[in-house]
């Protein structure tokens, strides 16, 4: 499902990109405030268990179900929006599911096209998206004209909330059987956990409230906290050089293995961190991925590849000093795949 939800990132992407707009990964730091996302929905880090499972559920629930969130994921206080007028500065519309979202885009897009008809989709977009010659990901298709992009949308759903013929592979079956699965599996052993016990919206600097959120304060924690986001934000980085408009088939190809070779490591650190405390604080917590975003996150323009090489080449040299792994890690590998493809052929 994770390589599947990236395939959903890059069509989204493609999509604004063939409408004329800018990719887009920045997003704010977790926890997301309540209302800043549709007014119904809660956005935090929490671990895999019974609630987030159901709230999972309710996300890529088909229209028609009856399926309810989780009752830890609900609001606290009923966040209520003004209804959308048409006005000129862009606003966002409220919607409870991902099929509402992507039906109301589905409209979105058909209006578009009915007022302007070959002009909605930007010709000279092809050559900034990204497709099969770039990434092997499910779905991913360079958007041209409506049938694409509605082809493109088609993906998204049936693979997220399903289909009629294509259901029982779909995201909210497979959350359905896992759930199935963990009920059988409690049944059989009562103290059946799934995950390791680590903490509700951890954060990486003194939180102005407390009460919610989890300072990871453990020394050994921090260390790896802090190098884990710092990759994080440079996995961000290369997939907005992905798209840059001067970048050719391969060039986009490079940027995109050296981001899939941090996520690697971004993993690994990932399962580190679940198993160290979290805080003095906190006892029995353990500490986890904050998935912090840079600040000035943003394609990097000319002489990006040295700049990023640079900042590789430091990141690598942090991924030493922290995880003490011997042989090459997979963050010197990104550096010798741009070093390799991008600045060698130059």
């Amino acid at each position: 499902m994770a390589v599947e939800e990236m395939g959903h990132l890059a069509i989204v992407n493609n999509l604004l990109v063939a409408i004329g707009g800018a990719p887009h990964f920045n997003r704010p730091n977790l926890p997301v405030a309540e209302g800043y996302m549709p007014a119904c929905f809660t956005v935090r880090l929490t671990p895999f268990d019974e609630a987030a499972l159901d709230h999972f559920i309710f996300l890529e629930h088909p229209e028609g179900s009856s399926v309810q969130d989780h009752d830890t994921f609900g609001a606290e206080a009923e966040v209520v929006r003004e209804v959308k007028e048409i006005r000129l500065t862009p606003s966002a519309e409220d919607y409870e599911t991902i099929a509402e979202l992507y039906g109301m885009i589905r409209e979105d897009l058909q209006s578009l096209a009915a007022r302007q008809g070959s002009l909605a989709f930007i010709a000279a977009s092809g050559a900034r998206q990204i497709g099969p010659d770039v990434v092997d990901l499910p779905g991913v298709r360079v958007i041209t004209d409506l049938p694409t992009a509605l082809q493109a949308l088609n993906v998204i759903v049936e693979q997220g909330e399903g289909s009629p013929h294509e259901l029982e592979d779909s995201h909210f079956a497979r959350f359905n059987a896992i759930k199935s699965e963990w009920a059988e599996l409690k049944a059989s052993n009562p103290a059946f956990k799934p995950a390791h016990p680590v903490a509700h919206d951890p954060v990486m600097r003194c939180p102005t409230d407390s009460t919610s959120r989890v300072w990871i304060m453990a020394p050994e924690a921090v260390r790896h906290l802090d190098l884990a986001n710092a990759i994080y934000g440079q996995v961000l980085i290369l997939l907005e050089e992905v798209y840059a408009p001067s970048m050719c088939a391969t060039d986009r190809r490079a940027f995109f293995q050296a981001a899939m070779s941090l996520m690697q490591t971004l993993s690994l650190l990932g399962h580190k961190l679940a198993r160290m405390p979290a805080s003095p604080g906190h006892p029995g917590v353990m500490a986890g991925l904050t998935f912090t975003v840079p600040r000035n996150l943003g394609a990097r323009g000319p002489g990006s590849a040295e700049l990023i090489l640079e900042r590789l080449g430091e990141l690598s040299e942090g991924y030493k000093d922290v995880a003490a792994d011997e042989g090459t890690s997979p963050i010197q590998q990104a550096y010798q795949q741009l070093e390799k493809q991008i600045l060698h052929r130059r």
